[in-house]
């Protein structure tokens, strides 16, 4: 009996470890985030920004993305992505999957098509997940490839600021701070705080 509590305390380590810090870019715990801007905060009715706004925006859509989070895991697992920085865009770009997105057709990342329009949760699928997570890694690498000196939390700024602003976006380290990566960032610290 005694062999079969040391494997369960093992396995809800080996759990707790994976869903603590995994993926190959940059740990977001540790990451600092000046939040959405005021701008983000006053579209959708808020009378602050920040990382306050973005926690409250993200909490706003957990109801949305707890459902997709075997999705996200998996994906993660796939891409090796935190899926944590997954739900932060998905929370960011969809809200939640509560608005119909158009993964990557623009070539420049993933926007939004239509913001009033509001589509069924289950739109969001394993295939939408992991094209929009192919998006964000294929930036993050372009970023590695261009700045092979920065830092793994860097390229994930940077590989987050490409993602919005399409690959030729990133010129040097004073474009890693554009309101899309620190709202995700924000966005993905919540989420993890919150399980994911």
């Amino acid at each position: 009996m005694s062999a079969l509590w040391l494997l369960l305390g093992l396995l809800a380590l080996t759990d707790l470890s994976e869903s603590s810090n995994w993926g190959c870019y940059g740990n977001i715990r540790t990451l600092s985030t000046p939040g959405a801007s005021c701008g983000i905060g006053r579209r959708y009715g808020l009378t602050y920004c920040g990382v306050r706004a973005s926690e409250r925006l993200a909490e706003m859509d957990m109801p949305y993305l707890v459902r997709y989070q075997p999705i996200m895991r998996n994906v993660g697992r796939r891409y090796c992505v935190d899926p944590a920085v997954i739900a932060g865009v998905l929370s960011r770009e969809s809200q939640g999957g509560n608005v119909l997105v158009n993964v990557g057709s623009a070539g420049d990342g993933v926007r939004v098509q239509d913001s009033n329009f509001y589509a069924p949760t289950s739109w969001i699928s394993e295939p939408q997940v992991s094209q929009a997570t192919e998006v964000l890694t294929a930036r993050i690498k372009e970023i590695q490839t261009r700045f092979p000196t920065w830092t793994p939390d860097q390229y994930l700024r940077g590989g987050l600021c490409a993602y919005s602003g399409g690959p030729g976006f990133v010129r040097s380290s004073q474009d890693l701070s554009c309101d899309f990566c620190n709202d995700v960032l924000a966005r993905a610290k919540y989420f993890k705080q919150h399980g994911f």
